[in-house]
């Protein structure tokens, strides 16, 4: 057992497994098993011996197990615990896509349930066996698990288990989300025995594989962006607007400047044929695929010789292997101490 000493003074224990084969070097995915019952060490121990200790360390899983502190379990009064437990982990090793896919079962699936909705975008995935949403206010934060692939199992025999657990996923499905699934196992209780590492391996695995093909796209769009960018400075047009779609649109800085594609290359041709460009230099970015994988959207801050820093926006679609911009949005964020002065100016222009 580990401790990690936690912001409000108190200590977290907890059991962390490294795979095999594991090389510090490389990125690996991290999986947060969350113990049933009263979250204790044994049942920390229970937990991984009966689904998540052999297959993660063959499969080249970090595993991290926490125990609860007493009297408050994960789902009433430690969840942020969790939080800090993730930004340990992801500060000592380096976890794939800094999201860790999460699992438990019983009250380690409320726990995943809790975790996942107040923080979603901590949150590759989410495994139950079984689980739900521990109380109405959770609930109504199911639209906050669109974009997080959702395993649901539970025994046919587990009474309101099961009822909950068809209610979640309904829910779920209303809402419009497309990789959620409910397995019930008939005739099997609360622990059922067909909820196998294998079983439950498989599909964190498939997860494990759309992670890596979602973080796979990030990177293909941010390269984009970069030569998107590069174009520009070196006032090569036709590298410049071989990166947009045929009906894309630039909205500029000015509130005039909201040009389709062949409107913003009358402007800017000539500029590029004197071999002027400009340049703005990607600060940090942040990228989201779409559940359908051929959508992304994106903001990044931008440095700027005469504007200093700015922002730009935009939506990317795939047209086959190549991602192609459909719009991009330069604006100059406003400190909000200078909102209302600024505002009054624009008016009186």
């Amino acid at each position: 057992m580990q401790q990690l000493p936690l912001s409000d003074g108190s200590t977290l224990e907890f059991l962390l497994q490294l795979p095999d084969d594991h090389d510090p070097l490389q990125a690996a995915p991290l999986l947060l098993a969350l113990p049933p019952g009263d979250q204790s060490r044994d049942m920390v121990d229970a937990g991984m011996g009966l689904y998540w200790s052999d297959k993660g360390r063959e499969l080249g899983w970090i595993v991290a197990s926490p125990v609860a502190p007493a009297g408050s379990s994960f789902f009433t009064g430690s969840e942020f615990a969790l939080v800090e437990l993730l930004d340990h982990l992801e500060a000592t090793h380096l976890v794939l896509g800094n999201r860790a896919h999460v699992a438990g079962p019983s009250n380690g699936g409320r726990s995943g349930f809790r975790l996942a909705l107040q923080h979603p975008d901590r949150v590759a995935s989410l495994l139950v066996v079984p689980g739900f949403p521990p109380t109405p206010a959770d609930e109504a934060l199911l639209h906050q698990l669109l974009d997080i692939s959702v395993a649901m199992f539970v025994g046919g025999d587990d009474g309101a288990w099961v009822t909950s657990a068809q209610d979640t996923l309904a829910t779920l499905q209303e809402l419009g989300h497309t990789d959620v699934s409910l397995t019930v196992f008939p005739d099997e209780g609360h622990t059922p025995p067909s909820a196998t590492p294998e079983l439950l391996f498989s599909y964190l695995e498939r997860f494990r594989a759309e992670q890596l093909a979602d973080l796979a796209a990030q990177a293909a769009v941010a390269a984009v962006l970069d030569d998107f960018h590069a174009a520009a400075s070196a006032a090569d047009g036709p590298r410049y607007f071989g990166h947009f779609t045929p009906n894309a649109v630039f909205l500029g800085t000015d509130p005039q400047e909201r040009w389709t594609i062949r409107q913003f290359r009358a402007y800017a041709e000539p500029y590029f044929e004197a071999g002027t460009g400009w340049t703005y230099r990607a600060l940090e970015r942040s990228v989201r695929i779409g559940s359908d994988g051929a959508t992304a959207w994106f903001d990044e801050r931008l440095d700027n010789d005469s504007y200093g820093q700015t922002r730009g926006t935009g939506v990317l679609v795939r047209r086959g292997a190549a991602w192609r911009i459909a719009q991009y949005s330069l604006s100059l964020p406003v400190p909000n101490d200078l909102a209302k002065d600024l505002v009054e100016r624009i008016r009186g222009e």
